[in-house]
């Protein structure tokens, strides 16, 4: 699970150089970092995946409720938000892993999580392919802080450098997602661990612009990968299980998810201070993501962020007559 940076991508972008001739008449300086409108647009992004995110869980809520036996609804819509909890509450009770297949012969279903994680790596696989296939199509996933472009901070999470880089973060993906979908903070929802994951790689790929503002002569390259938002995904598990055995990659048995949280978080904040040679790593990234997904837990995410949007859009579609 890496972040690369300043990979094949540099040279996908144009940037800016300064002329050392003094006497030239075509003096094109540097542009600065830009942090506000970056910080800006990283929180409005954010905010409407969460909200369209919860919105489309409540309708899905309602619809699962209207099909039910009346003596959930008495026929009638709910009338209140803490009805429609009750009433998923109730639901995720009977909640399993797999769906009961039709026949004994017959395989059984993917879970809802499941598919959630085969959608994800699908489209994160296919957008590597399509890139290969079409190179133009690096300039918009790759991310370049000196540059205005602000969308890239999304779509360089479903970007990669390579098949190594690729192969590495679906493992990563593969591992982490069904995880932390059990976990006690997602719950099995779909929707809410759609949002944490759109959201972190955001929030990540921010955390990696700002260290651009870092006097040396790598801070301001290019970057792309799901990596940050898988760091977050382990902080989620590595909180909620922290008794949990994971391997390090390239590193010989297996240890502590705690521990193996500090010793990331220590071996990219070092990096973000010291560039390490022939390392081209999003430390930035990687620790943001990290962070984000411990406090996520410890400050509770799901009652404090999820729970209050899904209020919020039940509210307006109730008032807009969508329930």
């Amino acid at each position: 699970m890496f972040r690369a940076r300043a990979n094949p991508a540099g040279l996908l972008v144009s940037k800016p150089k300064l002329l050392k001739r003094s006497y030239c008449s075509d003096y094109h300086p540097i542009p600065r970092i830009r942090l506000l409108g970056p910080t800006l647009w990283s929180l409005t992004a954010c905010s409407t995946i969460y909200l369209g995110c919860a919105a489309y869980e409540v309708y899905q809520d309602a619809q699962r409720a209207k099909a039910k036996e009346s003596r959930w609804t008495h026929g009638k819509p709910f009338q209140t938000f803490e009805e429609l909890e009750h009433f998923r509450d109730r639901e995720a009770t009977g909640t399993t892993l797999y769906r009961p297949s039709r026949s004994t012969s017959e395989r059984p279903e993917l879970s809802d999580p499941q598919r959630l994680t085969m959608g994800i790596m699908g489209l994160t696989a296919g957008t590597h392919l399509a890139s290969s296939i079409m190179p133009a199509m690096m300039s918009h996933l790759v991310h370049t802080p000196r540059l205005s472009s602000n969308y890239t901070l999304l779509t360089s999470v479903f970007g990669h450098a390579g098949l190594m880089h690729l192969g590495l973060n679906l493992y990563g993906m593969f591992y982490f997602i069904p995880s932390a979908a059990y976990s006690p903070t997602f719950k099995g929802s779909n929707a809410h661990l759609t949002a944490f994951y759109l959201s972190a790689g955001i929030l990540s790929s921010l955390a990696q612009h700002v260290t651009a503002v870092w006097p040396r002569r790598t801070a301001g390259m290019s970057s792309l990968g799901a990596s940050g938002a898988l760091f977050a995904l382990l902080g989620i598990v590595g909180i909620s299980s922290p008794n949990t055995q994971v391997g390090m990659i390239f590193l010989p048995g297996s240890l502590p998810i705690g521990e193996a949280m500090a010793c990331i978080a220590l071996f990219d904040a070092i990096g973000i201070l010291v560039r390490y040679p022939y390392l081209r790593l999003g430390h930035g990234a990687h620790l943001g993501g990290l962070a984000f997904g411990a406090a996520y837990v410890k400050y509770g995410g799901d009652k404090n962020i999820w729970r209050p949007g899904r209020r919020i859009v039940f509210k307006a579609m109730r008032s807009l007559g969508l329930l």
